[in-house]
């Protein structure tokens, strides 16, 4: 593998994203398996001892920076191989995961995150099957509250600039400069 070329978000972890021998992106494994609370050599052993679940995860390995897993039991301490996967499976590996077991190690917002992802995809797969296309609900509606919420935020900037009383022309320019940080848009009011 080479170095480590990207990172990014994934349920609130940031992941490295390096190449494999293949040139794939691979993400390790061991943080997603942390983040939902779940046993590492568990899953370490579901991963490795199925022929099939390696090859299909494309499971590779990469010598540890010596920040991480160590091997138990060797005096002193030796950073272990890493365990990658390759990035498009990650969400097939979340759906090998319980959320019932997760739930039962503690981790109530790992294991309803996990139940409604798996609710979600299992629905997308059947839409694939039967309709030819998969449409992700979630992103569409997101995307129609932005494209609203910037609307209402050009229409206040209109109101704004035509209102005459400075009183309530500032009260509305308090309004605008709220809206502006809610959608990450930079204000400066000496220009409204």
């Amino acid at each position: 593998m080479t170095k480590i070329i990207i990172s990014i978000q994934y349920a609130g972890l940031t992941l490295p994203v390096v190449k494999n021998e293949a040139g794939e992106d691979c993400t390790p494994l061991k943080p997603i398996s942390d983040l939902f609370g779940l046993r590492w050599r568990d899953q370490r052993q579901k991963v490795t001892g199925s022929a099939y679940m390696a090859r299909f995860l494309g499971l590779s390995q990469r010598e540890n920076d010596g920040l991480s897993a160590f091997q138990v039991g060797i005096s002193p301490p030796v950073p272990a191989p890493e365990l990658f996967i390759r990035l498009d499976r990650v969400a097939a590996f979340l759906m090998s995961i319980n959320p019932d077991k997760v739930h039962a190690a503690g981790n109530v917002d790992g294991a309803k995150f996990l139940a409604e992802k798996h609710e979600e995809w299992a629905d997308a797969v059947h839409d694939y099957e039967e309709l030819g296309i998969a449409v992700n609900l979630n992103h569409a509606r997101a995307q129609e509250a932005m494209r609203k919420q910037r609307a209402a935020f050009a229409q206040m900037i209109g109101v704004r600039n035509k209102t005459e009383n400075k009183a309530d022309r500032d009260a509305i320019g308090a309004v605008v400069k709220q809206m502006a940080g809610e959608l990450g848009v930079s204000y400066q009011p000496d220009l409204l």
